[in-house]
């Protein structure tokens, strides 16, 4: 059963900031930590409600843009991340399950699926694989939210030869 009708909500996740290891090939990692460049936009599709299982929302990550300064691989210079429509092409997707007797605000599980394009100065990497990130939330836009990833991510160049991996990935709005 359609809980909303057929409507999307435009929402702006104004500030976060985001960690994560990134290891190279050859044995090179740097833990980095990103500021948000830009507010990230974002849609609240038409949700799904089933007596048995609450009320799941599902979202489109319309755009994430981050940048850190490197200080151990590239000491000084800039790592940009993008995801989303201006990053890999095509939306994010999150979505928040509200299980039936709770509301959103009493903290429910969400988990997002993201894809990555990592411009450094070795070059353009980018994940095949989602970076499945897991938190709670108490609202939307999902602020005082911290999401994390488990399990180690592929990163590949633009040839798609594997050059590294992201682990440890943390997001705090």
């Amino acid at each position: 059963m359609k809980l909303l009708s057929a409507k999307q909500v435009q929402m702006t996740l104004p500030s976060s900031n985001s960690k994560t290891y990134l290891e190279l090939m050859d044995g090179r990692s740097e833990e980095l930590q990103f500021t948000q460049v830009n507010p990230t936009k974002f849609t609240v599709n038409d949700s799904e409600f089933s007596l048995k299982s609450g009320v799941t929302v599902d979202l489109e990550i319309e755009n994430v843009e981050l940048v850190a300064t490197s200080e151990v691989l590239w000491p000084g210079q800039q790592v940009r991340v993008r995801g989303g429509v201006n990053g890999q092409g095509q939306p994010i997707k999150a979505s928040a399950a509200v299980p039936v007797g709770k509301k959103m605000a009493d903290g429910v599980q969400a988990e997002s699926f993201l894809y990555w394009v990592i411009e450094t100065p070795e070059g353009t990497f980018h994940n095949n694989q989602p970076i499945h990130m897991k938190g709670r939330i108490t609202g939307l836009p999902p602020r005082n939210a911290t999401f994390h990833s488990e399990g180690t991510i592929a990163i590949y160049d633009e040839k798609e030869d594997q050059v590294g991996t992201l682990y440890g990935c943390l997001q705090s709005n």
